[in-house]
């Protein structure tokens, strides 16, 4: 079901907040259930929702589907600035509706064959800008002690040339 434009994934924060024993969180974003957003990478631009919220059992979070959108950024550095304890981020750009379950690694879509799932073209290029969003804004935000991953669209079967 899409986002309404009234909602932001931001206020996922206040599920956080009321989840203090929580160590795992896995947000699955479906196609179509977003709208990517100018991102620009400020400093300034995140700095407007401070809260207060600590999260002291959170180790690791998966996020599938990222796109560019200011609010899923700031909700990946509330995160970040928020659990002391926090072990792995896991940023996936690919929607999880086109992949298969368990399958990760360079073409982490792809079927018995060997070959990608089909994505459409805006969702390869949407892919490729959430990659570089990620590496932008979020990246240089991580703790030395958390490990980030950002799980790219197979180069060999969706690169933005084709």
């Amino acid at each position: 079901m899409p986002i309404p434009p009234s909602r932001d994934i931001f206020s996922l924060v206040s599920f956080l907040a009321a989840s203090p024993v929580l160590e795992f969180f896995i947000l699955q974003i479906e196609e179509g259930a977003s709208r990517p957003d100018h991102v620009s990478g400020d400093d300034n631009e995140y700095s407007r929702r401070k809260l207060e919220y600590r999260h002291d059992r959170l180790r690791q979070v998966l996020i599938t589907g990222f796109y560019p959108s200011n609010s899923l950024v700031e909700l990946m550095i509330h995160i970040l600035e928020s659990a002391a304890s926090l072990e792995c981020l896991t940023v996936d750009t690919i929607y999880f509706s086109n992949r298969r379950l368990g399958t990760i690694g360079r073409c982490p879509a792809s079927t018995k064959d060997g070959q990608c799932w089909a994505m459409s073209k805006k969702n390869v290029v949407g892919a490729h800008r959430a990659v570089e969003v990620a590496s932008r804004c979020i990246a240089w935000r991580v703790p030395k002690h958390v490990q980030f991953k950002v799980v790219e669209p197979c180069s060999r079967c969706h690169s933005i040339d084709q």
